[in-house]
């Protein structure tokens, strides 16, 4: 939602695309779909990724260390990666599957508003909403 006024206006919208390996929720969903090296090099290709801002990972073996971390961790961050100004945290859902995530949720916000730890140390409290829908079975 744009607010009435203001300086600051996103650029993602509602059913718009951005960079899976640039933003919480895509990483997150490929971090369930890429567990190897290997995976992550075939999904990458031979073009070189999209660097949306001076924050975003364009290597495979980048990408493949963050997607490893994130299913350690059991969420993903997007620290600027997709949109300077703006960072988010992603949490897995589990509506149709047991062990794969069918989707996510994220929560965005400005940098100077909310620091990307803010939204970290929310990760439980979010958790927490999800309820069933945010645990594995």
């Amino acid at each position: 939602m744009d607010p009435p006024t203001g300086a600051v206006r996103l650029t993602s919208t509602i059913g718009g695309r951005n960079p899976a390996h640039a933003t919480a929720v895509g990483k997150l969903l490929l971090a369930y779909q890429l567990d190897t090296p290997e995976a992550v090099a075939e999904w990458v290709g031979d073009a070189p990724l999209v660097r949306r801002t001076p924050h975003t990972r364009c290597t495979a073996e980048e990408l493949h260390e963050e997607l490893r971390a994130i299913r350690a961790q059991g969420y993903s961050v997007d620290d600027q990666e997709n949109e300077v100004g703006i960072n988010c945290v992603a949490l897995p859902v589990y509506a149709t599957s047991p062990a794969l995530p069918s989707g996510a949720l994220s929560v965005s916000g400005l940098t100077y508003r909310t620091p990307l730890q803010a939204l970290v140390d929310a990760v439980e409290d979010i958790r927490a909403l999800l309820g069933d829908l945010g645990e594995p079975r």
